[in-house]
């Protein structure tokens, strides 16, 4: 079995920053984060992957809120080779425990509610809740929901 690690790259760590844009573009398209933005987003520490050897399976980038102690979850997205061994699971498992570290009072991200998986993820085994129905994605006409997990309770990280 592959020991699996998180890691936060470096500014200027292009063969893992090239890895985790290419995750992100199979998850979002042209909404992907480039690889330039991403460098920008690891100077403030809010890029995490799990890696097996020095190949990313899974990316997320974590923004802080500056009007409160939250941050929104963005662009969370596993190789789609690697679907459904888990993977997801583990890195929000890491995120939360990265967020809860920080002192951060809670979490939230958008999400298609045709999306089964990033549902089953988020709400069944992450332990977010439905906070609104938003208006459809701008580019792509989707529906959006935005999810919230409040990291003071006692189901986080189960």
């Amino acid at each position: 079995m592959s020991e699996y690690r998180f890691f936060s790259p470096d500014p200027q760590d292009w063969h893992i920053l090239r890895q985790i844009a290419d995750i992100d573009a199979q998850a979002f398209g042209s909404d992907g984060i480039s690889v330039f933005n991403l460098s920008q987003f690891t100077r403030s520490g809010a890029v995490f992957c799990l890696l097996d050897g020095d190949c990313v399976l899974a990316e997320t980038v974590l923004l802080r809120n500056l009007h409160d102690n939250g941050a929104v979850v963005f662009g969370f997205a596993v190789d789609t080779s690697r679907h459904g061994q888990g993977l997801g699971a583990i890195m929000i498992q890491h995120l939360v425990k990265t967020a809860r570290a920080a002192g951060l009072a809670y979490l939230e991200l958008t999400v298609n509610p045709d999306n089964i998986a990033a549902k089953k993820l988020y709400l069944e085994k992450a332990g977010f809740y439905k906070k609104a129905e938003l208006s459809d994605h701008p580019q792509k006409g989707e529906p959006r929901w935005l999810l919230r997990l409040d990291l003071q309770s006692d189901k986080v990280g189960q």
